[in-house]
C-alpha cells in the first residue's frame, strides 16, 4: 500500500483502506507525526475528522499526539538525560533548574498552543533541560487540545456540510489567531530568559 499524505483525500483514503484497523493505523501516524512531523497535523486530524467523526477523531489526533511527544521525551531523557542543564552549570554558571516551574509551565503551554517552537525540539529540549515529567504531560495535554479538537472538526464540519468556502474562512480565521498568538508570545516569551 503506497503512502500519499499530500492532501486530506488521500490520507482519508489510505485511512480508510485499513477498515477495522483505522484507528489504530491514526493513532500511530499521530504518533509518529509528533516525533517527526513531516507530514502537516492539519492533514492527518482533518481526516481522522472526516473519516471517524468529531469526538473519536478528537481522541486519536489527541492522544496519538500526546502518546508521541511523551515517547520522544522518554527516549531523549533516557539517552541524554538532563544535558542541558549541566552544561549551562558547567560553562555559564546558570542553572535551569532554579527557573520557576510556573513559568516553565506557561512557556510550554504557550509554545504547544501557539507553534513558535517545532514539537520534537519542545520535546527534545524540555527532557535535555531537566523540564519535570508532571509539568512536560500537563503543559503537553492541555497544549495540544486546542489544536486537535479544531482541526479535527474543521474535518469532520467538512465532510458533513461540503461547504469548502465555510472550512476556509474557518482556516483563515485560525491562521489569523495563531499568527497573532505567535507575534504576542514571541515578545512574551524573552522576559523569562532575562
Amino acid at each position: 500500500m503506497s503512502f500519499d499524505f499530500s492532501s486530506i483525500d488521500s490520507t482519508v483514503h489510505y485511512l480508510r483502506s485499513f477498515g477495522i484497523y483505522g484507528p489504530l493505523v491514526a493513532f500511530l501516524l499521530f504518533f509518529l507525526q509528533a516525533i517527526a512531523p513531516i507530514i502537516p497535523y492539519i492533514i492527518f486530524a482533518g481526516a481522522a475528522g472526516m473519516v471517524f467523526g468529531k469526538w473519536i477523531g478528537f481522541l486519536l489526533a489527541w492522544f496519538g499526539a500526546i502518546a508521541g511527544a511523551w515517547f520522544l521525551y522518554w527516549i531523549s531523557d533516557k539517552i541524554a538525560g538532563n544535558l542541558l542543564v549541566v552544561k549551562l552549570q558547567q560553562r555559564y554558571d546558570f542553572d535551569l533548574n532554579k527557573i520557576d516551574n510556573r513559568h516553565i509551565f506557561w512557556v510550554l503551554l504557550a509554545s504547544r498552543i501557539f507553534p513558535v517552537v517545532p514539537t520534537p525540539i519542545i520535546n527534545i529540549g524540555s527532557a535535555l533541560a531537566g523540564v519535570s515529567p508532571k509539568i512536560f504531560l500537563s503543559s503537553s495535554i492541555i497544549g495540544k487540545m486546542p489544536w486537535a479538537f479544531v482541526y479535527v472538526a474543521l474535518g469532520n464540519y467538512l465532510m458533513q456540510t461540503k461547504n469548502i468556502s465555510n472550512t476556509l474562512t474557518f482556516i483563515g480565521l485560525i491562521l489569523l489567531v495563531s499568527f497573532l498568538g505567535i507575534h504576542y508570545f514571541r515578545k512574551l516569551l524573552p522576559k523569562y530568559y532575562r
